[in-house]
């Protein structure tokens, strides 16, 4: 099993806005391209708004200091679902916790 991170940005208006997370393991390691699929009532990619939306894996890191394999994804609105947990709330320009996994990706315009 491999200890896996999906990483959530929600980017409107050029700023990231927020950030999620959900730890979980899996038997096989994710790849680029990938999308994800989880809930009945509330699906893991339900908006605030109601909107299903289904994005998918932009970007894959292995980071070695927390030997966790982090997939990155960015939505334009912010989810609904319990699956995800939040993560700390940032200011524009600022990076840190989870968010920083996205530091090396263009922000969407």
């Amino acid at each position: 099993m491999y200890k896996v991170m999906l990483a959530v940005r929600v980017v409107q208006r050029g700023e990231v806005i927020r950030g999620y997370y959900h730890n979980l393991e899996l038997p096989f390691v994710p790849a680029e391209g990938m999308r994800f699929e989880q809930g009945i009532s509330t699906t893991m990619w339900e908006t605030v708004s109601g909107q299903q939306i289904d994005p998918q894996v932009e970007r894959v890191v292995y980071d070695l200091d927390e030997r966790v394999i982090v997939c990155l994804f960015t939505v334009d609105a912010p989810l609904a679902a319990s699956f995800w947990q939040n993560a700390a709330e940032v200011n524009p320009g600022q990076v840190c916790g989870v968010l920083r996994y996205f530091r090396h990706m263009p922000i969407p315009r």
